[in-house]
C-alpha cells in the first residue's frame, strides 16, 4: 500500500538524469481510453499484468486498484486490445469488483482465458482480526468465480498476497501470515480450475519465517516458480524457486532457499521470463536489483538503480518485469523530502540503465508483453494524488 502524499512535486535535475547516456531512446506512449480510468477522492494502484492472446481474446492488460478510505474497495479493469481501451462496446468501463480488505491490496495475473486476482478477506463469522487468502477468477468473457484458499477454521492474519500464472499449467499464490504465534511465508500451487471449482492439483508449501511488514512477491515462467520475501528482525531478503516439470500432472521440485541481501530490505518484487530472473528491492533505502540468467540458480552482484533514499525515507519498488533483454522497474525515488515516481529501464539485461522521472504524485506500475524473443510492449498504470480528486491513468507503448 502506498502512503498518500499531498505535496507538489518539484523534480530536481538529479532525478531526471539518465543513469547512462548510452541507453537507447525508448518507444512512444499513448494514453488509454478512457482517460482517466477512474477518479475518486482516494485511489491507489495495486497491480498490472499483460499477456498476449489468451483463449482467442487479447492481447489482455489488467489493472487493479483500491478506492475510498479505509478499508476501501478493490476493483479490476481490463483491456482486450493490448491496453489501448478499457471500454466495452457500449462505452462503459470493463471492470469488476473484488472482495477483500482494501488496505491489504490485491495482486493479479492473466492466463488460460481468465484474470486471476488474489486478495485478503475476513471469512464470515471469523474473529474481526482474522484474514484469509481469497481468490477471484474472471474469464475474459465475464464468467466469475470466488473462493477462500486458506482454511477459515484456523486462526490467522494474512498481511500481503501475490499471484502469478505458471504458464498455462498452474497458479502460484504466495502470502505472509501470522498464525500460531509466528510470522510465516507460504506458497500455494494449484491447477487452473476457476475459483470455487474442485482443483485437480493443490499443494501448500511453508517457506519459513517472514517479516510481515516486508512484503512478498511471486512470479513464474512455464517451468519454474520464483518467490522473494523478507525475514527476521534484520529484514534479510530470501529467495526460493520451485521447478515445474513438463507433463500432464505437475511434478514440483523444491530448490534450497538462498539469502540475496543481509538486512534492511523492504518490498521485493520478482520478475521472470524463461531463464531470466530479476529481484528488485529497497536496501537501506536505496533501490537495487539482482539478475539471474540461469533460471535463478545464480545471481549477479546487486546493481544500484536508485542511489537516493534512507532507512527513514526509503526509495521503493512498485513493480518489476523482464522480457528478452529488457527489464523495467517502476519505483518511487526519495530525495530531499520529495518522492518522485520513476521508470528505471535496461535494454541490455542490466549492463546499462536509464531513468525517466514523472510529474505525478503516487505509485506507478508497469508490465511487459512479449512480442518477439527480443522485443516487448510496456503497459503502465499510475495514480495521481496531487491536491484534488485522485486519478488513475494508463498508457501503452507504441
Amino acid at each position: 500500500m502506498v502512503v498518500k502524499r499531498r505535496l507538489l512535486l518539484a523534480i530536481t535535475v538529479a532525478l531526471t538524469l539518465a543513469m547512462t547516456a548510452a541507453a537507447p531512446v525508448l518507444g512512444e506512449y499513448r494514453s488509454a481510453n478512457p482517460d482517466p480510468l477512474a477518479q475518486e477522492e482516494l485511489l491507489r494502484v495495486q497491480d498490472i499484468a499483460a499477456t498476449g492472446k489468451t483463449r482467442n481474446s487479447g492481447p489482455v492488460v489488467a489493472v487493479g486498484w483500491r478506492q475510498a478510505a479505509k478499508p476501501g474497495e478493490l476493483f479490476v479493469t481490463y483491456s482486450t486490445d493490448g491496453g489501448s481501451s478499457y471500454l466495452k462496446r457500449n462505452g462503459t468501463l470493463r471492470s469488476f469488483r473484488v472482495a477483500g480488505d482494501g488496505t491489504r491490496g490485491l495482486s493479479l495475473d492473466t492466463c488460460a482465458g481468465s484474470i486471476w486476482v488474489a486478495s485478503v478477506a475476513n471469512y464470515p463469522g471469523d474473529a474481526t482480526a482474522d484474514r484469509d487468502v481469497f481468490l477471484t477468477s474472471r474469464t475474459v468473457t465475464g464468467k466469475p468465480g470466488q473462493a477462500y484458499l486458506t482454511d477459515a477454521t484456523a486462526s490467522r492474519t494474512v498481511r500481503s498476497v501475490s499471484v502469478s500464472c505458471v504458464g498455462k499449467k498452474l497458479l502460484a499464490i504466495a502470502w505472509l501470515e501470522q498464525s500460531f504465534g509466528k510470522p510465516r511465508a507460504k506458497l500455494m500451487l494449484r491447477s487452473l480450475e476457476a475459483a470455487g471449482q474442485t482443483t485437480s492439483f493443490r499443494k501448500v508449501y511453508g517457506l519459513g519465517q517472514a517479516d510481515l511488514r516486508g512484503g512478498i512477491s511471486v512470479d513464474a515462467s512455464t517451468d519454474a516458480v520464483h518467490v522473494a520475501w523478507t525475514t527476521g528482525n534484520g529484514q534479510a531478503l530470501r529467495y526460493q524457486r520451485f521447478l515445474v516439470a513438463e507433463g500432464t500432472s505437475p511434478a514440483i521440485t523444491r530448490q534450497p532457499g538462498v539469502r540475496l541481501a543481509a538486512k534492511d530490505v523492504q518490498l521485493p518484487q520478482v520478475a521472470s521470463r524463461g531463464q531470466k530472473v530479476v529481484v528488485a528491492y529497497s536496501d537501506a533505502g536505496k533501490v537495487k536489483a539482482r539478475i539471474s540468467e540461469d533460471g535463478g540458480g545464480t545471481f549477479a552482484s546487486p546493481a544500484v538503480l536508485v542511489s537516493t533514499g534512507s532507512r527513514k525515507s526509503p526509495s521503493r519498488v512498485h513493480s518489476a518485469d523482464v522480457s528478452g533483454p529488457r527489464i523495467v522497474v517502476e519505483v518511487s525515488a526519495s530525495q530531499g523530502g520529495l518522492i518522485a515516481p520513476q521508470r528505471v529501464e535496461s535494454t541490455d539485461l542490466g549492463a546499462t540503465w536509464q531513468r525517466d522521472a514523472f510529474g505525478h504524485v503516487g505509485a506507478r506500475m508497469g508490465a511487459l508483453r512479449k512480442t518477439s524473443p527480443t522485443s516487448s510492449v510496456l503497459a503502465e498504470a499510475w495514480q495521481n494524488n496531487a491536491p484534488g480528486p485522485d486519478t488513475l491513468r494508463a498508457q501503452v507503448e507504441g
